[in-house]
């Protein structure tokens, strides 16, 4: 059985990742089955998303052929940037301090120049060898009814910048999706979702274009974790 990549776009938000996977969830959105062939690896590319849970799939570790930095957290995402190879450990430190003063010294980069690099490509330093043009890993993973569901994701950051990848939140068909309450456990999140609780005292919300009651609290809370990506970057 041949493997699809489960969403094409970009993945900005918390809400993003969970209107995916409530897709997947209602199988509107495939989920990947197994571990990628080496021939299937050239559907890595800017705009990929793909979802998998460890019970259906047996995948314990996602791989994709490519070389990648250690993670970066941002917000409730982990961020990887693509390299061509590692700059040995000496030079690393050497570089990363040269790196660091010069940055604090740069005039014609603005603080927020900076924090909208930092959204989309994470606070690693140039003390690693990133690949020219290369990618950009944004993953998610959460406990859905004991099984890990995780959520992978690769763009270009131009075409973020260039607006040439479509959010899932701007998708007619996913963005009025009630995501269920297995998918909002706070324990999942380092910012949890704010959510208003149904008449079953069930985590309840759903999204929508507009800014109705059932979805107000989700909408402030997207735009708080936009806020708190651009100040708190590790």
């Amino acid at each position: 059985m041949s493997i699809v990549e489960t969403f094409n776009g970009y993945i900005e938000t918390t809400q993003d990742s969970l209107l995916v996977l409530e897709a997947c969830r209602r199988c509107l959105l495939p989920k990947i089955s197994r571990r990628l062939q080496e021939k299937e690896r050239k559907l890595v590319r800017s705009g990929s998303v793909f979802v998998f849970d460890e019970k259906d799939s047996g995948i314990k570790r996602w791989t994709d052929g490519l070389v990648w930095s250690p993670s970066r957290i941002l917000g409730n995402f982990l961020i990887y940037r693509e390299l061509d190879k590692r700059i040995p450990k000496r030079k690393r430190a050497l570089v990363d301090s040269g790196h660091t003063r010069l940055r604090s010294n740069s005039a014609d980069q603005s603080t927020t120049d900076r924090h909208k690099e930092r959204q989309l490509v994470g606070s690693l330093s140039d003390a690693y060898n990133f690949k020219e043009d290369g990618l950009i890993k944004k993953t998610m993973s959460l406990i859905v009814d004991g099984t890990p569901l995780h959520l992978i994701s690769y763009y270009h950051p131009e075409d973020v910048v260039a607006r040439k990848l479509r959010t899932p939140s701007a998708v007619p068909e996913l963005v009025n999706l009630e995501i269920s309450p297995e998918l909002l456990v706070r324990q999942n999140f380092r910012i949890p979702p704010v959510v208003e609780p149904d008449q079953y005292a069930q985590p309840y919300y759903q999204t929508s274009s507009g800014y109705t009651a059932g979805t107000f609290s989700f909408f402030v809370f997207s735009i708080i974790e936009r806020y708190l990506q651009l100040i708190f970057v590790f």
